[in-house]
């Protein structure tokens, strides 16, 4: 009984087995993969194909790259080649499997364009298959040249129009920048400008993104994908403020009260154009110059070239910073009044030191109208010595005089004066 049942499942499993389509079609593909490949293996047929895509081998001498040579252009190029060999093994060919060279390269010394031919080998001498042709292309053009790296201003060359009664200033994200390539072009460019247009007419703050162009010293634009900047754009900022034209007005020091100082002097400009953000334009009456000392006028007529204070968060519109003011005092005169040093006031000194002034007198020279200076005297003049930067010195010691008049107006004293006290520590 045992026998039958094992006879049966055989009989059973051989008949499943070809009765199975699926096993069959499984088995039939083998089959035929195996004859496919044994006949491929067996095919002395020669066949050709072309390998595409080969990078250029391009090498400069040792002697060149001391030198600072570079390739700048054509060293990214490829080539291809016709081979032969049977057919299985041209399947497997890739570019990997060939290398293209081009000999001369080694000979190049100097900068310029170079004209190469191409040869092409076999990375492996007993791979199955023949290059049957020369490269293609056959020869190619590099450009050799040393790294040049210069750093040149931008200029603002942006167009643009502002609304009557604003002005416009411009500040550039960066105002350098760094242009890098072969030393031919670069050596070319001759200025560095960001270029564009704005739109309509600007009355408020303002940003773009500008381009930056290179061009030679006869405004020709120079291109090249052989430069690289630093910056390839610069953001450009307008600040736009309201103008407005404010009075310039002549400062003094020293000057005697209740003195029109107005009446006697002329100024080249008495205006100027300002910008500002409004609220500094609503509080501004005027520009003041630096400070004039009134005692270093005399009675007579003098021009000074005075420096504009050009108040905080203001810009000046002028061409100048300067307004140039004539002083004419000739109709004052001028007397000599000493001053007994009984009379000079010396202040600012410890009480640990003690000083006795040794000039004897003091003379001055008082410039005013003819009918206030027959009514000065000493008794007008008022002489104070400030003592207090002399602390911890004695002996001998020259000091100045401040120097005042009272009693009288449109008086002053004209020059610079000095005492000598004798200073001991107590």
């Amino acid at each position: 009984m045992a026998g039958n049942r094992v006879k049966r499942r055989r009989k059973f499993g051989l008949s499943y087995v070809f009765k199975n389509n699926k096993f069959l079609l499984i088995v039939s593909f083998v089959i035929a993969v195996t004859v496919w490949i044994t006949i491929s293996l067996s095919d002395t047929h020669q066949a050709s194909s072309t390998v595409s895509k080969i990078p250029i081998q391009i090498n400069l001498s040792d002697n060149a790259i001391s030198n600072g040579l570079e390739i700048f252009s054509g060293n990214d190029q490829t080539a291809s080649v016709n081979v032969e060999g049977n057919r299985v093994a041209l399947g497997s060919i890739s570019s990997d499997d060939i290398t293209v060279s081009a000999q001369t390269a080694g000979t190049i010394q100097t900068s310029g364009t170079w004209t190469l031919s191409l040869t092409a080998k076999k990375n492996n001498p007993s791979d199955n298959f023949e290059i049957i042709s020369s490269v293609n292309p056959s020869v190619i053009t590099v450009f050799v040249d040393q790294m040049r790296e210069s750093e040149f201003e931008v200029e603002n060359k942006i167009k643009y129009k502002v609304s009557e009664g604003y002005h416009a200033s411009v500040a550039l994200s960066t105002d350098k920048i760094t242009v890098k390539g072969p030393q031919t072009l670069v050596d070319k460019i001759s200025k560095v400008a960001i270029v564009g247009k704005v739109d309509g007419e600007l009355k408020d703050d303002y940003s773009m993104e500008a381009a930056i162009k290179l061009f030679s010293k006869n405004g020709d634009e120079i291109t090249s994908s052989m430069i690289t900047l630093s910056d390839n754009t610069i953001t450009a900022n307008f600040s736009v403020l309201p103008e407005k034209e404010i009075p310039i007005k002549v400062s003094f020091t020293n000057k005697p009260n209740d003195f029109d100082i107005d009446n006697y002097i002329e100024t080249s400009i008495d205006k100027i154009f300002v910008a500002a953000p409004q609220e500094v334009l609503d509080k501004l009456t005027n520009i003041s110059t630096e400070d004039v000392d009134f005692n270093t006028l005399k009675n007579k007529s003098t021009t000074l070239q005075l420096k504009l204070n050009m108040p905080e968060k203001t810009v000046n519109l002028s061409d100048t910073d300067t307004v140039k003011v004539k002083i004419d005092l000739r109709s004052f005169k001028s007397k000599n009044i000493t001053i007994d040093k009984k009379n000079l006031s010396v202040s600012g000194l410890g009480s640990d030191y003690s000083y006795n002034v040794t000039t004897d007198n003091l003379m001055v020279v008082a410039i005013g109208p003819k009918n206030q200076l027959s009514k000065i005297s000493s008794k007008n003049i008022i002489c104070d010595i400030d003592a207090s930067d002399i602390e911890g010195k004695t002996g001998s010691i020259s000091l100045p005089v401040n120097i005042s008049i009272v009693g009288v107006d449109s008086c002053w004293v004209y020059g610079e004066y000095s005492i000598n006290l004798n200073v001991t520590s107590q």
